[in-house]
């Protein structure tokens, strides 16, 4: 298989997980199941926004890291790629990869509203859209 094939298959394999995870955290958000906390919906947005952006690094030939730093991860696409979201809220995002699923205390963060949640999908959202469009020109 030519690398461009295989990059472009491996780039849609990233897609589907991104997508997979962003349904999941729009089911918890939606449901809002008082036993569902919103911090578990952060966490499912920014493991969206993750591989949607570890696409889009194998689609441009570039072995993704294994970090869950967005900024890092963006930094490391061709120059001019536009997310769609800020640093900001890429960093906000990066802090549900790890640090919210500890106890607040030990972590150092407070746990995410349900309006953070909300937030956090609405941007995982518009990076996955971001990744789609530029992965389905291929």
């Amino acid at each position: 298989m030519p690398e461009t094939s295989r990059q472009a298959r491996m780039a849609r394999l990233w897609l589907e997980r991104a997508q997979a995870d962003l349904a999941g955290a729009r089911v918890l958000l939606y449901a809002m199941d008082p036993d569902t906390p919103p911090w578990l919906v952060a966490f499912h947005a920014q493991q969206a926004a993750e591989k949607a952006i570890k696409a889009l690094l194998t689609l441009s030939s570039i072995q993704p890291p294994q970090s869950h730093s967005l900024v890092a991860l963006k930094a490391m696409l061709p120059r001019g790629t536009d997310l769609g979201v800020s640093d900001e809220r890429l960093t906000e995002l990066t802090d549900y990869a790890v640090a919210v699923r500890y106890v607040p205390e030990l972590s150092q963060l407070q746990d995410p509203t349900w309006t953070d949640a909300e937030a956090a999908v609405a941007a995982a959202r518009a990076i996955l859209d971001v990744a789609t469009a530029q992965i389905r020109g291929n």
